[in-house]
């Protein structure tokens, strides 16, 4: 069979008729692609504007926390003695909760309360006056203690005595040794000769000192015998050791007996023990003129009425004790921990035989029927949050399906910045119930806002454009065609709603998506 070609193709190239059917298959390709394909209804999404209830909620993680709690602890330091309650004990105010070791406080109680007794009766025996039988008491005492410093002095003088006796054997073997062994006029005889003359100088002068305490009688001429023997008695020892360490220089070491050197010693002993006495004797002396004083002053306060200054020192001194049994028995109470209020408590931190530290937590009470929650809300959402609002809680303790009522109570003014995000804390209401406890974490839905019955479409049909909003409507269910109009919108609320106000009808169709 033959194939009939019209002319004017004969006439054409074969590359001609190639590149004419290449291009009518382009032709026919996109004329098939635009209008045979149509749209492919997968790549867009729609929904329809309905009549919807929205609501716009605040989502934030609180606590449960009681309306009071406290944190007990004792006002003093000490080992516990006693713990009276446990756990989930309900207490009433004033209750013992705990108590530390008392032995110490009771005792310094005793010691106090005794002061206290005796101030009070000094006093109250200032205001009565004294009667014969105390006066006649102090004068005995005035009696004794002058017969004490009389004994003293006289003592006194037999010390003198027995002191001028030893300077002057002191002096006798210091001249023995100037004699025997130091006669020479060198340098060492008349260190020997200077330090012998120094004892006999004192000698004398130990000697009138004592002949005119003797003569007198007189205490005074006693007290500056026993000043000026004592000033003697160190000149002596002083000039002695001079003497005694020459006997150990050079050749005198070898030359001076052994029992010469030794009676030196002996006599050194004896102005010790001479100085010993006499200081002793002032010290004694001192002592009883101290005794005699008191004695004497006591006397004249006896035999006197009592004087205003004196009452008012001895009731002064009675306060002061008992403001001493005030603070023992502050401190006795200190060693008990008492509730301050009814409640409960939540926490016990301590043991019995355990040191409790002052001011440290070992308890801690709460009202646990007055509860409420705190929370910290950011600064993005605080500014829709306002007192009165609507909280649905759920407690991770109680599960995700039980619910619970609760309202906003106050909004810190303050905020607090928590891991760099500035924060408020915010406290809602709590129903009373017994499942919920301090402590729990809460999970809280804070109703901001609430609209019944209007026009609403999802978020994402909303654009922003040229600082206006705009939807698309579909202009043909089959094709999907769609063109934009312009909207107002209202509130946007929960699961990505948000309101329209104009624009759009009840029921048009709005994409919600369109694949590039």
């Amino acid at each position: 069979m033959k194939i009939h070609i019209p002319k004017f193709l004969k006439k054409w190239s074969k590359k001609k008729i190639i590149w004419t059917i290449i291009i009518l298959l382009t032709i026919g390709f996109f004329a098939w692609l635009f209008f045979g394909r149509g749209k492919d209804l997968s790549s867009i999404q729609t929904t329809k504007a309905t009549l919807q209830n929205l609501e716009q909620t605040v989502l934030t993680t609180g606590q449960v926390v009681s309306g009071i709690s406290l944190n007990l602890s004792f006002q003093g330091s000490g080992i516990i003695k006693q713990v009276l309650v446990k756990e989930g004990n309900k207490v009433y105010s004033g209750q013992t909760l705990a108590v530390l070791d008392q032995a110490s406080a009771l005792a310094n109680l005793t010691i106090a309360q005794g002061s206290f007794a005796q101030a009070k009766a000094n006093y109250e025996k200032l205001l009565a006056g004294s009667t014969p039988e105390d006066i006649k008491v102090v004068e005995d005492s005035v009696t004794s203690a002058k017969q004490d410093l009389d004994n003293a002095y006289q003592d006194a003088l037999t010390y003198l005595d027995d002191t001028y006796i030893k300077i002057y054997n002191s002096y006798k073997v210091a001249e023995s040794m100037q004699n025997d062994y130091f006669y020479a006029s060198d340098q060492q005889g008349i260190k020997a000769r200077d330090a012998k003359n120094k004892i006999l100088e004192n000698v004398t002068n130990v000697k009138s000192y004592l002949d005119k305490a003797k003569v007198n009688q007189n205490n005074s001429d006693i007290d500056i015998a026993l000043s000026k023997t004592a000033i003697s008695l160190d000149n002596v020892s002083y000039s002695l050791k001079i003497i005694r360490d020459m006997c150990d220089d050079g050749i005198y070491y070898s030359t001076i007996s052994s029992t010469d050197k030794a009676s030196l010693d002996t006599q050194k002993g004896y102005i010790n023990t001479a100085t010993t006495n006499i200081s002793n004797s002032q010290q004694t002396i001192s002592s009883y003129k101290i005794a005699l004083t008191k004695a004497q002053n006591q006397l004249t306060l006896k035999r006197a009425s009592a004087r205003q200054e004196d009452i008012d020192l001895y009731k002064a001194q009675m306060l002061s004790a008992e403001g001493q049994v005030a603070s023992a028995k502050a401190n006795l109470n200190n060693t008990i921990l008492t509730s301050p209020i009814s409640g409960t408590i939540t926490l016990v931190d301590t043991k019995i035989g355990q040191l409790a530290t002052a001011s440290i937590k070992v308890m801690v009470l709460q009202d646990i029927s007055s509860l409420h929650t705190e929370s910290d809300v950011s600064e993005a959402n605080i500014a829709s949050l306002k007192l009165g609002q609507t909280i649905d809680y759920t407690f991770d303790a109680l599960g995700p399906d039980k619910h619970f009522t609760g309202t906003i109570l106050t909004i810190d003014p303050a905020s607090t910045v928590i891991s760099g995000v500035v924060n408020y804390k915010i406290k809602g209401s709590l129903e009373n119930i017994p499942d919920i406890k301090p402590g729990m974490t809460a999970n809280m839905t804070i109703l901001v806002a609430k609209k019944d019955n209007v026009l609403a479409i999802p978020y994402s049909a909303v654009i922003n454009k040229n600082k206006k909003q705009y939807t698309r409507i579909i202009t043909d269910e089959k094709t999907k065609t769609f063109k934009e109009v312009e909207v107002q919108t209202g509130m946007q609320a929960d699961g990505g709603l948000i309101e329209i106000t104009s624009g759009i009808s009840e029921g048009q169709e709005v994409v919600t998506y369109l694949k590039p």
